[in-house]
């Protein structure tokens, strides 16, 4: 069943929490075998202090994306297995970009395909390697300074 489903993206709130950590916690068990014992209570240690963007797909949600605002750094991006490839990942990253002062960054281990391949698609790029993290990632920046608003604004009018 494929049908073209509408993203919305929305901050999260308290009552996003559960289930939030149940998407966070399903995607690792299923597809990073890097992630020793996976617990449920993780989503709200991993993201404490972060700025959370939720995927709402026909009144679900579908996905999450999390920022460390200091460094415009995204820390978190999962997108639950029964919504991928509606464009949910994408849809939180042209959102979370109208948060960010500067491009975003984000680290991919190496071993992810998937996802490198997700991140190489809607425009970022691989700057640095990393192959004595456990386990070994890439660190990877956004290109598409297009659709930054605080950017696109200094540019517009240099003081």
């Amino acid at each position: 069943m494929h049908m073209t489903a509408k993203v919305e993206i929305k901050a999260a709130t308290a009552a996003d929490q559960a289930a939030l950590a149940q998407i966070y916690l399903i995607d690792r068990q299923q597809d990073f075998p890097w992630v020793v014992s996976p617990q449920l209570k993780d989503f709200e240690h991993d993201s404490r202090g972060e700025f959370v963007l939720v995927a709402w797909v026909n009144g679900q949600r579908a996905g999450f994306c999390s920022l460390y605002r200091l460094a415009n750094f995204i820390h978190l991006l999962f997108v639950a297995p029964d919504f991928r490839h509606l464009k949910v990942g994408e849809s939180l990253l042209e959102e979370m970009r109208q948060y960010a002062t500067e491009p975003l960054t984000l680290k991919c281990v190496m071993a992810n395909e998937p996802a490198l391949k997700f991140y190489d698609q809607v425009g970022f790029q691989i700057v640095k390697a990393d192959r004595n993290a456990l386990p070994p990632n890439y660190t990877l920046r956004d290109t598409r300074v297009d659709q930054y608003i605080a950017l696109v604004d200094l540019e517009a009018h240099p003081e």
